[in-house]
């Protein structure tokens, strides 16, 4: 099993959308793929119960989380990816799954303000020697504030994932149905982008 926590302690950068998105491609490849809901605001609870009993993404379990022990046990679920969607502020839940992680993944916007406020968030993931890589959310294309971002961040100790995710409205879209773009809008930039992102993940994940 491969564990993959999304941390950053400045909230809104996207952790859900990107999480959800990438348990979404990995089930869709024939993966079983849990998600751990360990935000108050349970964001991906949410997007589970909006899912209509068709829905392709049945199969992705979510779970509710809100104590150190409870992701402690998540270990022992039996899958080949799983998901862990912490909170922004509680440092003992957050802890707790750096903690079970393999890999740790921290999504930050475009903006110098952003990366800042990350700074710490990246330094104490690094101080566990767990692979930590950057994701750039809510990139616009042709944005020389973008581009920027994504050049400084290639010089952080952190890997900088080098596809980024995208602003499409399509994410807010089929999040709000208990999808992805993969499955309510197949074939658009979207659906596109995030299997370049997925696979730019399994490249890394690999290493």
């Amino acid at each position: 099993m491969k564990v993959i926590s999304l941390i950053n302690q400045k909230g809104g950068v996207g952790k859900t959308t990107l999480g959800l998105s990438l348990a979404a491609r990995w089930y869709l490849s024939g993966k079983s793929v849990a998600v751990i809901d360990a935000d108050p605001q349970k964001s991906a609870v949410f997007w589970k119960e909006q899912q209509s009993p068709e829905s392709r993404l049945m199969g992705v379990d979510v779970y509710s989380v809100s104590l150190p022990s409870e992701i402690r046990g998540s270990r022992d679920l039996n899958v080949d990816y799983l998901i862990i969607d912490t909170p922004g502020t509680d440092q003992m839940m957050t802890r707790s799954a750096v903690n079970i992680s393999d890999a740790i993944l921290i999504p930050v916007q475009p903006s110098s303000f952003d990366v800042r406020a990350s700074a710490p968030t990246v330094q104490a993931a690094l101080a566990t020697g767990k692979p930590t890589a950057y994701v750039v959310n809510r990139f616009v294309n042709q944005s020389q504030l973008g581009r920027d971002v994504m050049t400084s961040l290639r010089k952080t100790p952190a890997r900088l994932i080098l596809k980024a995710m995208g602003q499409y409205q399509a994410f807010a879209r089929s999040m709000g149905e208990g999808e992805t773009p993969a499955t309510m809008f197949p074939g658009t930039p979207a659906s596109q982008n995030v299997e370049a992102v997925g696979q730019a993940i399994d490249e890394w994940l690999q290493e």
